[in-house]
C-alpha cells in the first residue's frame, strides 16, 4: 500500500462512517493500554462520533482531510481544531490542536500520515496557525516516532489514576 499515490481531500460526509470505524480501531487499541482513560464506549460511543464529526463539517475553525489509495479506499484521516492558546501563553497565533489522527495501519505513518499532516498544517498556517499540538497516547509507538521524526517535541503528558486509589 505504501508505493500506492495517496491523495488527500477535505472531508465530507460519506467520509465520515470509515473515518469513525478507523478511530473505532484505534480506540480498542488504546483501550488496551489504558482501560480507565479510554474505556470503550460501545455502540453508543460509535454513534455519537459519528454525529459529532458530522457536526464539525459544519464548523470553521475544524479543518478535515481524508486520505484515499488509488483504489478509492480511506487509508487515514486527520481532524484539527484552530484554538487560541489561553491568556498566559503566546505562541504567536492560534494553535492547530489535532486530536484525532489515524492511519490504517503503523506501517503508513511515514506516507499517509505524512502527507495528511502536510496538508493540514499548510490550510492551518493559511488561517492564523502558528504551532500544531498532536494527541498521542504514550504507547503508540510507531505515531511517537513519527511526530518526533517530524520534529514535534512533548509538551505536556496526563497522568491517570482512579479517584478510589
Amino acid at each position: 500500500m505504501t508505493s500506492e499515490i495517496i491523495m488527500i481531500h477535505p472531508s465530507q460526509l460519506p467520509d465520515i462512517d470509515v473515518m469513525v470505524s478507523l478511530s473505532k480501531s484505534k480506540r480498542l487499541e488504546y483501550e488496551k493500554a489504558q482501560p480507565q482513560f479510554w474505556g470503550y464506549a460501545g455502540e453508543k460511543g460509535d454513534n455519537s462520533q459519528k454525529k459529532w464529526f458530522k457536526e464539525l463539517l459544519q464548523h470553521k475553525d475544524y479543518l478535515m482531510f481524508t486520505a484515499e489509495n488509488e483504489s478509492q479506499e480511506t487509508v487515514g484521516f486527520i481532524i484539527g481544531n484552530l484554538i487560541s492558546a489561553p491568556d498566559v501563553y503566546d505562541p504567536g497565533g492560534l494553535t492547530l490542536m489535532i486530536d484525532d489522527f489515524c492511519v490504517y495501519s503503523e506501517n503508513l505513518w511515514e506516507s499517509v500520515g505524512n502527507k495528511l499532516i502536510e496538508v493540514i498544517k499548510f490550510s492551518a498556517k493559511s488561517k492564523g496557525a502558528a504551532q500544531i499540538l498532536v494527541v498521542c497516547g504514550s504507547h503508540d509507538n510507531s505515531k511517537r516516532k513519527f511526530l518526533m521524526n517530524k520534529n514535534l517535541t512533548i509538551a505536556s503528558e496526563w497522568f491517570i489514576t482512579n479517584i478510589d486509589d
